[in-house]
């Protein structure tokens, strides 16, 4: 701490000459000064946006192709284990011949460094040791052009490489050609960085009916500005979910027969261009956060029509804030996965308006109720900056409520920043989960 500034040069005033002055007065006069301006406080740090990794499945990315032998419902060995973000998953290929994998990117890409990693499994003699890499702007098929070609270290994450020159495209093969001496090729993370050329991957109308594979039945789909909402054959299961970005976010409810709740599943959904296949990775509540990913589910369109959600009354009408009741109803909390704000600002988006105005219709349809509204962060930056962030965000969907007709009274809001996650914050798809609403009843 400076006890003088440069300002008092020239001002009238004597400066003392430290070298000669009683060094215990010094330390006294220094302790005061501390003592009367208080304990100093850690400067709140903004949130920076982390680098995207554009191959991950948060990013929109999906696989087109893989080895005949490759199961993308196998959790355990998935191709998309190399894209879900954690080490702690690896796809596996037999070994001895070429292993193919062609990815499928949401927009027009410019990629400026790869990274492999290949650390973290039973066997580290899986890991794959030739490697290449081509993209193309043409089509899964053809049109690729190689854009690196090398090996890699046995047993290491985090393994980069800078392009020599940027390489645009939209999908990217990448093909194993030798391993470490095991039976089958082992590897747990494929990342690309740079950025998107185009802003074409829009989320703006799912709505309809689709054909799930691996027993996830008849899935049911309807968009309602950014929040869909639906229900599956599977365990007569729900869903809810609002759009971000190229992504929907959300949850998954399994139910028993009685109706009780089986299992509750928090999820990532992307749809391949022209929004006609849908892909899931959903991580039950009970599984570890840090194991990223435990159920695969795929499907294919097969109708505009959205059919019928027998457990979401107001399916035909405002589907919306009638599941949103049900589950105030039931659990007393829900998560508003649609409301989305700029970042680093508690500004909401006004394409989340239509969501809150069927909240705040909901509400003013139950006046008795007592509603919290608690918003959550990821753990990019400070905590203080997030704890301050969320309670702005919060408080700006309390005050949107109240604009629409909701009594103040019957509304509070709370911020707490990064310390309740639901989700890993080491990954981008983890931190998306981690960026929320909640509405509680009381």
């Amino acid at each position: 701490m400076a006890m003088f500034s440069q300002s008092d040069k020239g001002s009238g005033r004597s400066r003392p000459k430290m070298g000669n002055a009683n060094p215990f007065a010094a330390a006294a006069i220094l302790s005061l000064l501390i003592w009367a301006q208080g304990p100093m406080a850690t400067p709140a740090v903004a949130q920076t946006p982390a680098p995207e990794d554009l191959f991950a499945f948060s990013a929109g990315a999906r696989f087109v192709a893989k080895p005949d032998d490759a199961d993308y419902a196998d959790m355990a060995y998935s191709p998309y284990a190399l894209i879900d973000e954690t080490a702690f998953t690896d796809t596996r290929a037999e070994g001895g011949k070429a292993a193919v994998y062609v990815l499928e990117l949401p927009e027009q890409t410019e990629i400026d460094s790869l990274a492999f990693d290949t650390g973290g499994m039973s066997n580290p003699e899986k890991s794959v040791k030739a490697v290449s890499v081509e993209i193309s702007d043409t089509s899964m098929n053809e049109g690729f052009e190689t854009i690196l070609d090398t090996e890699l270290q046995m047993d290491r994450d985090d393994q980069r490489f800078a392009l020599p020159e940027k390489a645009v495209g939209r999908w990217i093969r990448l093909t194993f050609d030798s391993n470490y001496g095991a039976e089958n090729y082992g590897m747990s993370g494929f990342h690309g960085y740079g950025r998107h050329l185009t802003d074409t991957a829009n989320i703006d109308n799912v709505s309809g009916t689709y054909d799930g594979a691996s027993g996830w039945g008849t899935v049911h789909l309807k968009q309602e500005g950014t929040r869909v909402v639906g229900c599956f054959d599977y365990r007569s299961g729900l869903i809810g979910a609002g759009v971000e970005g190229r992504m929907l976010k959300g949850e998954m409810i399994e139910h028993e027969d009685d109706g009780a709740v089986a299992l509750h599943s928090l999820a990532l959904f992307a749809f391949a261009p022209g929004n006609q296949s849908l892909f899931v990775l959903s991580r039950a509540d009970d599984s570890n956060p840090e194991y990223g990913y435990d159920s695969f589910w795929s499907a294919e369109k097969v109708s505009d029509d959205i059919g019928d959600c027998p457990a979401i009354p107001g399916w035909r009408g405002k589907a919306a804030s009638s599941q949103l009741g049900n589950e105030l109803e039931s659990t007393g909390r829900s998560r508003l996965d649609g409301v989305n704000f700029d970042f680093n600002s508690d500004v909401i988006e006004p394409a989340s308006y239509p969501l809150l105005d069927q909240v705040a219709e909901l509400l003013r349809d139950h006046e008795d109720w007592k509603i919290a509204l608690e918003g959550h962060t990821d753990n990019i930056g400070s905590d203080e900056f997030n704890k301050d962030l969320s309670a702005r965000r919060a408080a700006a969907v309390e005050a949107y409520l109240v604009s629409q007709g909701v009594t103040a009274g019957r509304l509070s809001s709370q911020g707490f920043g990064f310390d309740r996650p639901v989700a890993s914050n080491d990954t981008q798809g983890g931190r998306a989960l981690n960026r929320r609403v909640e509405i509680v009843k009381s």
